[in-house]
């Protein structure tokens, strides 16, 4: 596991705004069970199922489950179930060496709240119960947690997200995901600022789960105008006539539903079914594609907020996904993943408890050893818990469904977010070394100065994109060097004009590996000067953190060194030709690039995707033309595709996209991050006006923890922070750590090597653009991408169409 560090991490706006939300009431109410279940089921101490031998007595350590795993929310528990047993196989090991047998004891919760306080009694009475995994529900955890309070017997939940799981005094309650005062806050904000919805009609289940996220996305809309036409509970399940006559007459923009998609897919089906034709939205209890079963094609498109979207959305979860479809025969669903990780933190901290103890630990021991714990990197995500036993920081995303494929559902925005009242893990708003500076101690007097290399064009036509990066890398080592000062360390930048030229980047690099003193790069700007000045940089072992550089080759190419904060073009490729031939509906393309590295590269990989895709490529060339494009433009005039594609960057695209306006050519514009700068429309000007592009990087402005950044570049250059300087902030940052890191280890100033090392294992870094973790060949292990629209009148007021997180490619 990684060794933790505090690091920069800037509270965004958003964080700010839902810490006010507070931890409302919500009394848990049971839903009745159809009269047949009823009669049925088991009795409310459904009786426990072994999934593993017994051993020695007092040997033994068993882990509880509680989750539905009859009616009609069984998909969802018994997934929580099955991750369960299959992280007690796979992660049991630590457990094995010390002389146990693990045991996993599911219980069925039948998601009423009486069943779970039974199942919670006869859970407590066996004392080799050492941490229950559950609920899904939260009013049967809240109807649970008295006993297990009383036991001392920790639960970590994978799916409870009311607040008063945490915040009601229970003491050994933890969770692994969000919470609904967040979520509901999230929610209300994506329909008002994103769907641009005026009113609201909001429905709930009457559960503490439905009714109490129902609720704060009430306060929340109406503390910010948002018209709240009404505000109802029911538990009915089949005929929701009653309920819907009054939303059909009050016309609402949208229909918010609060409860769990058994009984959301019948209402939003005969909603629409009525005529009702507003948007449909929910939260996380809609994460099931029994929603689509049950609703059809009433749900296709709708927005939901979840604290944990399909398996898919987590890189780290790959195997895992693999391993549980083999183990069941079905796709791991929804908090599965979650549940293999909750398993995983009991796991460990019984470990960790039975280590300290010499022997089998008392549930106040591993209670103690979960609250200890901190940093633990599972599947979907690294996790320490606050005080009260949320997870800080909590991942929150907004997904739209696609009816046809659930799996294919879109990922729209995915926030990292600290439990109201907590300041974010790893630091507040200023970069904080005090981790670091007090492990430095004696070391730092012998460190010298530290200089950090920037790359980048500081003149010609790309000078605004690069001066923004050596700027950013000044901020950068200015604000180092005021809190690292008393210490004695002194960061010292030394910046070089590659005119985004290879040969000049080239030229530079060996000058750059001359001075022993240069530890790290920040830079460059253009894949193909990066890929001209690697090869130095990787025979000096010296470490390149690029701000801006997506060609593939980058950390595919073997140079050991190279490492960056934004995604690849073989990701991006995909993702702007999905959108054109998805979102915009082009049938056609002709392709122009710039013949560059970067150009060509993402220009071939929208190519190869196109035509893997049906959509009919026109043409496909290559020009260094930058004043005069007749001879281009008059084979595109000819050719009338849908979609013009611009491989290139915005100094020659701006003169291109002028001109094909100029001839005639009306096919809408489409280009990747290399146009991401207001320069494009003083060279375009209306031309581009509308026009989509795909970008890595986006405003800063669509960065809520680079506020303050924003603000002190502002105040440093006089000018707006432009695209990638924010990212270049982040990896002269990431220079800092790894450097500071290596000279912890090595007891001195370190060698290149080590910092090579020492940013290859450094844990997850908290940006102001990110969280970045990186992989074996350097690239981060979730990406960024977007896809915005150009506003010709004020470029900062760029319209974000989407966002997405995608792993690098395998």
């Amino acid at each position: 596991m990684k060794r933790s560090i505090s690091l920069l991490l800037l509270v965004g706006m958003l964080a700010s705004m839902l810490a006010a939300c507070g931890g409302g009431q919500a009394q848990p109410t049971a839903t009745p069970q159809p009269a047949a279940q009823a009669t049925t089921a088991p009795a409310p101490t459904a009786a426990p199922q072994p999934t593993a031998p017994a051993a020695t007595p007092g040997q033994v350590i068993k882990i509880a489950t509680q989750s539905p795993l009859s009616g009609g929310q069984a998909a969802l528990g018994t997934g929580i179930k099955n991750a369960a047993e299959l992280a007690v196989k796979q992660l049991s090991g630590p457990l094995a060496e010390l002389g146990f047998t693990v045991v996993l004891e599911p219980f069925d919760d039948q998601a009423r709240p009486e069943v779970g306080s039974a199942n919670a009694k006869n859970i407590v009475s066996d004392q080799d119960i050492l941490c229950v995994v559950g609920h899904l529900n939260s009013g049967v955890a809240l109807a649970a947690l008295p006993d297990y309070k009383n036991a001392r017997l920790a639960m970590v939940s994978p799916a409870n997200t009311n607040p008063n799981i945490t915040e009601g005094g229970y003491e050994v309650a933890f969770r692994v995901v969000g919470r609904d005062d967040v979520q509901g806050a999230v929610a209300e904000k994506f329909a008002r600022e994103e769907l641009g919805v005026k009113s609201v009609y909001i429905i709930h289940d009457t559960t503490a789960y439905g009714q109490g996220v129902a609720e704060f996305f009430r306060q929340n809309a109406l503390a910010n105008g948002l018209q709240v036409l009404g505000f109802e509970g029911t538990e009915e399940r089949s005929d929701f006539s009653a309920i819907l006559t009054p939303i059909l007459a009050a016309n609402p923009d949208l229909v918010f539903f609060g409860g769990i998609y058994d009984q959301a897919g019948p209402l939003f089906r005969q909603a629409r079914d009525r005529g009702i034709t507003a948007q449909f939205m929910g939260p996380d209890g809609l994460e099931s594609e029994e929603l689509v079963t049950l609703a059809g094609d009433a749900v296709d498109g709708m927005y939901y907020t979840t604290v944990a979207a399909p398996v898919s959305q987590f890189p780290d979860a790959a195997k895992y996904a693999q391993d549980y479809q083999a183990a069941f025969g079905d796709a791991a669903p929804a908090f599965s993943a979650q549940a293999y990780d909750a398993t995983g933190i009991c796991l460990t901290a019984i470990a960790n408890a039975a280590k300290a103890a010499g022997g089998k630990p008392t549930r106040e021991q591993v209670l103690a050893a979960i609250k200890a714990l901190t940093s633990y990197k599972g599947i979907t995500g690294t996790y320490t818990f606050s005080p009260k036993g949320d997870p800080n920081p909590a991942t929150y995303f907004v997904l739209q469904v696609n009816a046809a494929n659930w799996n294919e559902n879109r990922l729209v925005t995915r926030l990292e977010i600290a439990p109201p009242g907590e300041a974010p893990a790893g630091g507040a708003t200023q970069f904080d070394l005090a981790a670091l500076a007090a492990q430095l101690g004696a070391v730092a007097g012998r460190l010298g100065t530290i200089k950090i290399a920037t790359q980048g064009p500081l003149s010609g036509g790309q000078a605004a994109l690069g001066t923004g990066m050596k700027n950013a890398a000044e901020l950068a080592v200015e604000q180092l060097n005021a809190q690292l000062g008393a210490l004695g360390i002194k960061f010292e930048l030394v910046p070089f004009d590659d005119q985004a030229r290879p040969e000049v980047g080239s030229a530079n690099a060996k000058n750059i590996v001359s001075d022993q003193d240069i530890l790290c790069v920040v830079g460059h700007l253009n894949s193909g000067v990066a890929l001209a000045a690697l090869p130095d940089y990787k025979n000096a072992r010296l470490a390149m953190v690029s701000p801006a550089n997506t060609n593939p080759n980058i950390t595919e190419g073997g140079y050991e060194v190279a490492f960056r904060v934004v995604g690849r073009d073989d990701v991006q490729g995909a993702v702007a030709e999905k959108f054109a031939r998805e979102e915009l509906g082009v049938k056609s393309v002709y392709i122009i690039h710039d013949t560059t590295a970067y150009g060509q590269g993402v220009a071939e990989f929208f190519r190869q995707n196109a035509l893997a895709n049906g959509l009919q490529v026109l043409g496909f060339e290559g020009t260094e033309e930058r004043s005069d494009f007749s001879a281009i433009l008059t084979p595109i005039l000819a050719a009338n595709p849908d979609l013009v594609f611009f491989g290139g960057i915005y100094d020659q695209a701006g003169p291109f996209f002028r001109q094909a306006r100029d001839r005639g050519i009306t096919a809408q514009f489409m280009g990747p991050d290399g146009l991401e700068s207001a320069e494009l429309v003083d060279l375009a000007g209306d031309a581009v006006d509308g026009m989509h592009y795909t970008t890595v990087a986006a405003p800063v402005s669509q960065f809520p923890k680079a506020a303050k950044y924003a603000q002190d570049y502002q105040a440093a250059f006089g000018d707006v922070a432009p695209a990638f300087s924010a990212q270049a902030y982040d990896a002269a940052n990431i220079c800092a750590a790894g450097i500071l890191s290596a000279a912890i280890a090595a007891g001195g100033k370190p060698t290149r090597a080590q910092v090579v090392e020492a940013i290859r294992n450094l844990p997850p870094f908290p940006g102001i653009t990110g969280t970045f973790d990186f992989n074996a060949e350097g690239d981060p292990t979730v990406a960024t991408y977007f896809v915005l629209k150009v506003n010709a009148a004020d470029w900062n007021q760029n319209e974000l169409i989407s966002r997405l997180e995608i792993a690098p490619p395998q």
